[in-house]
């Protein structure tokens, strides 16, 4: 439970069961907001941003869920558009925050839900190559023409990749030498990152999308909600509305039932993605939303629970 003092003024069932993707193993999940007292606000110790009382229930401090909300953050976007059959509190504040939603909404949406989608599809496809081509052993330095121990230090390293990237050191200003060695190097070190990013993922697989990806060749819970993110940025740029609760429900759930064929997923996806810049361009939304009206909005929420409560 919140502590003494915090106020939840919005609480909403959210994930698959507000989605209308449930399954008969799903959890019931919730997110929410809550205002801390004021004492959070004018002493020098700062309250707790996010308060988790179970593996299933998630509260926002107000301040954060505006940020989040203000940058389109997907998770924070889809709780305040959930259908009100979802809705589990919501105090005078709460019925406020809802009816002034839309201030969130911006064309940054489609950026947002669109990364988070190809989030999901770069998560599939590193797996699938993990399920298909395993790596078999640590990489050994001398496999990349190494030394045993590195000749450049790793600041030193660091400090010359990142000028090379930003500009500030042209390539050319280099011995061939040393930037084949660096090349080696940073082979050497990805290949690193790759084998410890397989270990922990064979470690911690969950023995339920573990067997998805064995039987389909991909995880396709992964790949359900990699559509659905992409279909709702482009929701959110063409009509200026989230449709949590989705229309396109069935389709859905057939993708998590393995219905895709991997390069058919791979394919709708690439579709979904490379349309959003053209929806983004002609988009009702503005470019961003007025953070004026929406720190004004979160102050006056604020206030009056205090003023409610004190």
């Amino acid at each position: 439970m919140p502590a003494p003092g915090e106020s939840v003024i919005f609480e909403t069932v959210y994930g698959s069961r507000a989605y209308g993707l449930a399954t008969e193993t799903s959890d019931t999940d919730l997110r929410g907001v809550f205002v801390p007292p004021p004492l959070a606000f004018t002493g020098y110790r700062a309250g707790p941003e996010q308060i988790e009382p179970s593996a299933e229930r998630v509260l926002f401090e107000i301040r954060k869920f505006f940020r989040l909300a203000a940058a389109s953050n997907p998770t924070v976007i889809e709780v305040l558009f959930t259908d009100p059959a979802e809705h589990v509190t919501v105090s005078e504040e709460g019925r406020r925050l809802l009816d002034q939603r839309s201030r969130f909404l911006s064309r940054l949406a489609g950026e947002s839900f669109g990364k988070y989608g190809l989030a999901q599809l770069h998560r599939i496809r590193t797996h699938r190559r993990w399920l298909l081509s395993p790596p078999a052993a640590p990489p050994d330095r001398r496999d990349y023409g190494l030394p045993e121990r590195t000749t450049i230090p790793r600041d030193e390293m660091g400090a010359v990749e990142s000028m090379l990237q930003d500009g500030r050191l042209a390539e050319a200003a280099l011995p061939g030498s040393f930037l084949d060695l660096l090349d080696r190097e940073r082979r050497y070190r990805a290949a690193q990152r790759e084998w410890q990013q397989h270990q922990e993922w064979t470690r911690s697989r969950n023995p339920v999308r573990a067997e998805l990806e064995r039987r389909h060749g991909y995880d396709t819970k992964h790949a359900m909600h990699l559509i659905r993110l992409l279909r709702m940025a482009g929701e959110i740029l063409a009509t200026g509305e989230v449709l949590v609760r989705r229309h396109d429900a069935e389709d859905l759930l057939a993708v998590r039932r393995g219905a895709l064929p991997y390069d058919d997923l791979v394919e709708q996806a690439d579709a979904l993605g490379a349309r959003l810049h053209a929806l983004a361009e002609r988009s009702p939304l503005p470019e961003r939303p007025d953070e004026e009206q929406l720190n004004a909005l979160c102050g006056a929420l604020v206030d009056s629970v205090h003023g409610r409560t004190a």
